[in-house]
């Protein structure tokens, strides 16, 4: 019975199977990706570090109702930032192509951050109202509502998480990461929006450092946009500008209002979520008003719009926001990736 392996000639150097993360390679002069790998290592911060105690002591003086609102919201953003295996996901695919060194180095440190931050939506729920929401038991309709509305949100980023493992059958590496500037621009505004506007020390730190992050985050994606824009046909462009409109429709939910052309939510959802926005923003947790969320999306948007067009990618209509661009219908669960 002859294996498969008989015929191996020791003389001559292997041959070794595409999309496999053997043999390792190392290159050292992608100048501008080192960099931000390096700073990426400098900035990493614990989320443990944050004084969770403070949190604890502010939430003990607040009633149920508020404490309810604030797990809400961080069980909202946990949607989100429930991207580690995302990334994880994205450094075996980096080595398999065998991409730079640096760049699979910084999508390690990604995972990392992505990781950080999904803690520390537990680590925020846990100090205001342990157990949200599976152990929590609703005591009136508001409550009943507001458990479902995280249980249906949470069901909607479920729907593309296989979507996004076909996504590397579909899309180039570059059109994947590109597509991550909307998302990672609208966090790093609104996060440093949260961090000025907070009262607790805790979460002023919090969400300067995940600014930080999502700063840094959103580099990255600018880096391999200008690696690879020039070399982008006009069905890779059109794609990346897709994939940018799909940002903001995912992202809305959380950072702005939710587009019916993507999110499955229930009927009371919107009314719901304004009330409970509302009723943290009285117990004192910060959160931005809509227009102070409308200007940190024009922000975002001016400011990725300015980064594509200098490579003939153009900007998405935002209606919702009064943005003309390049018209993108029929959005749908396959055109989405997980970001932030």
């Amino acid at each position: 019975m002859s294996s498969k392996y008989s015929n191996l000639n020791f003389e001559e150097e292997p041959d070794f199977p595409p999309d496999n993360v053997y043999p390792p390679k190392w290159t050292f002069d992608n100048e501008k990706a080192w960099q931000l790998y390096r700073r990426a290592k400098r900035e990493q911060w614990d989320e443990e570090s944050i004084d969770w105690n403070e949190v604890k002591e502010f939430a003990s003086g607040l009633d149920r109702k508020q404490r309810l609102a604030i797990a809400y919201w961080f069980s909202l953003l946990s949607t989100f930032d429930n991207a580690t295996p995302v990334f994880a996901y994205a450094v075996v695919k980096a080595h398999e192509l065998h991409l730079d060194t640096a760049v699979k180095g910084i999508l390690t440190t990604i995972t990392y951050d992505e990781n950080r931050h999904n803690v520390f939506c537990g680590l925020g729920i846990n100090s205001v109202l342990p157990g949200y929401p599976y152990d929590f038991k609703p005591q009136d309709d508001l409550e009943r509502k507001v458990k479902l509305n995280t249980l249906w949100v949470w069901w909607n980023g479920s729907r593309y998480w296989k979507a996004y493992l076909e996504a590397y059958k579909k899309y180039t590496f570059d059109v994947l990461f590109t597509s991550f500037m909307m998302g990672e621009a609208a966090a790093t505004t609104v996060f440093t929006t949260m961090s000025k506007g907070a009262k607790l020390k805790a979460f002023q730190d919090l969400f300067k450092n995940t600014a930080v992050d999502e700063t840094r985050h959103y580099a990255f994606t600018h880096l391999i946009m200008t690696e690879n824009a020039e070399k982008m046909d006009d069905e890779r462009k059109k794609l990346v500008t897709k994939q940018v409109r799909a940002g903001f429709v995912f992202l809305s939910l959380i950072t702005y209002v939710p587009p019916k052309d993507f999110w499955k939510l229930p009927p009371w959802f919107l009314e719901v979520h304004q009330k409970m926005e509302d009723i943290a923003r009285d117990a004192g947790f910060y959160i931005p008003i809509l227009k102070e969320k409308e200007e940190a999306w024009r922000t975002a948007v001016l400011r990725v719009g300015a980064s594509l067009k200098r490579y003939g990618i153009k900007l998405p209509e935002i209606p919702e926001l009064g943005i003309t661009g390049e018209e993108v219908k029929d959005i749908n669960e396959d055109d989405f990736v997980p970001v932030f």
